[in-house]
């Protein structure tokens, strides 16, 4: 299993911050690994949303399918795959001072061969992770 957590401040208030980042088509302005990304399932996000993203992995890509779980509008949303391998990811806002606190964690669910490749998958994604959140912060705060 592969966990990473990011805690950071943002100098935008809840609503904002949320708004951003519930909205599919700001994705590909901070994750530098998403090539494609489209919600497959009509109307607002809420829990059963459906979609498909398209993601640079080492020298190749990968799609996945995935789906909300959770939605609560400024407080907190998750979402899981539905494609192997298993992963979910949950983001949740508190107000802080002048902005806002993001709190996110990513577990990922490993087997067979991926198992023993863990530890160099692990660091990419922290290491990309961080990065991207950077790049969220300068966005938001610009």
């Amino acid at each position: 299993m592969i966990q990473h957590e990011v805690t950071i401040h943002l100098r935008r208030p809840v609503e904002q911050v949320f708004a951003f980042l519930a909205d599919y088509q700001n994705l590909r302005t901070w994750q530098s690994d998403l090539i494609e990304n489209e919600q497959l399932t009509e109307g607002p996000l809420r829990v059963g949303t459906r979609f498909r993203e398209v993601r640079r992995t080492g020298p190749g890509q990968s799609e996945i399918q995935g789906e909300i779980t959770d939605f609560e509008p400024n407080k907190r949303f998750s979402t899981r795959t539905i494609t192997k391998p298993q992963v979910t990811v949950s983001y949740s806002f508190e107000g802080e001072g002048n902005g806002t606190r993001l709190s996110y964690k990513f577990i990922m669910l490993t087997s067979g061969m991926m198992r023993l490749l863990e530890p160099l998958i692990s660091g990419s994604i922290k290491k990309d992770t961080n990065s991207d959140f950077q790049t969220l912060k300068h966005i938001l705060e610009s």
